[in-house]
């Protein structure tokens, strides 16, 4: 027997050239182009608060003490991650039985509407103590958009995936990094290029402006996606939430961690160039700029 006899026989066709595995592919790009615009600027939404907190702590949280004005900006940057976790399981929940693509729809609504009331927000020298009720609210929105956000585009770019999936579903902490950055050279040019007066009369809503405007492309990409293939195939679960505690607790729990413990290291840097330029005395687009060259 020749090693020629001994070869399959080619069927005339590779699995490169399948059309409907091509097509899949095709379709799970779409979903990494849709999950990452969304989900890039609702967690530029976040964290471009903290790049601007002491600006906005002497415009909403205004007191004797600077120091308790940056503690009362950074506590309602703070209390949305109360709001991150119920957003998790109700836009989770409703992603389980209605589909990702209408749980992601929901999260960049509400974060929207939370955006939305920041830049629309009078300062405290124009109504009071309303204007700190005005972003804490705002940040409650963000924070509860945030939570749901994170675990269903996940889902959602590796159900889309043909194959390959770890690394689909590491676009959504990818634009995670693509959100600090970009908040970082907002707060870098802003801060050089404008006078404090006019960063602090109108320069510090710019970079929420830009996500107001950016956020409906977002949500009018996602509204064009079809859901993904995996959900539509399977049977909806008649109660994720136990099935989520109780059947994958060990699971539930080491994500829990783990998550955690990346957390810890990114709010840390969204953290430091303040205390940079608040303990250090170091110049604000010095300090914002070396954040977006760790963001990088």
């Amino acid at each position: 027997m020749t090693d020629a006899s001994a070869r399959p026989a080619v069927s005339g066709r590779s699995q490169t050239d399948d059309p409907a595995l091509a097509e899949r592919r095709r379709q799970a790009r779409k979903a990494v182009v849709a999950a990452s615009i969304g989900n890039g600027l609702e967690w530029f939404d976040v964290i471009v608060y903290g790049t601007f907190a002491v600006t906005i702590a002497k415009l909403f949280f205004p007191t004797a003490d600077e120091t308790a004005s940056l503690l009362l900006a950074f506590a309602s940057f703070g209390v949305s991650f109360i709001m991150r976790p119920l957003g998790g399981i109700l836009i989770g929940r409703y992603a389980d039985r209605a589909g990702r693509k209408a749980g992601m729809l929901v999260s960049i609504s509400v974060m929207f509407l939370g955006t939305l009331l920041i830049v629309l927000a009078p300062t405290a020298a124009m109504i009071g103590v309303a204007a700190a009720v005005i972003i804490l609210v705002a940040r409650l929105l963000q924070g509860f958009a945030a939570g749901g956000e994170f675990g269903t585009a996940t889902a959602f770019l590796i159900e889309y995936a043909p194959h390959r999936k770890a690394f689909y579903g590491s676009w959504q902490v990818a634009t995670q990094g693509a959100a600090m950055l970009l908040a970082g050279l907002f707060g870098f040019f802003l801060n050089n290029f404008l006078s404090q007066q006019s960063l602090e009369s109108w320069g510090w809503r710019i970079p929420f402006i830009f996500a107001l405007l950016i956020g409906p492309v977002g949500w009018y990409i996602r509204s064009k996606m079809q859901d993904t293939p995996e959900f539509l195939t399977m049977t909806p679960s008649a109660s994720p939430l136990r099935e989520t505690f109780i059947a994958n607790a060990g699971r539930l729990w080491t994500m829990v961690g783990v998550v955690a413990l990346g957390s810890v290291g990114i709010y840390i840097a969204l953290f430091m160039p303040t205390y940079a330029i608040v303990n250090l005395g170091m110049p604000t687009e010095g300090a914002l700029s070396q954040r977006s060259y760790s963001a990088w």
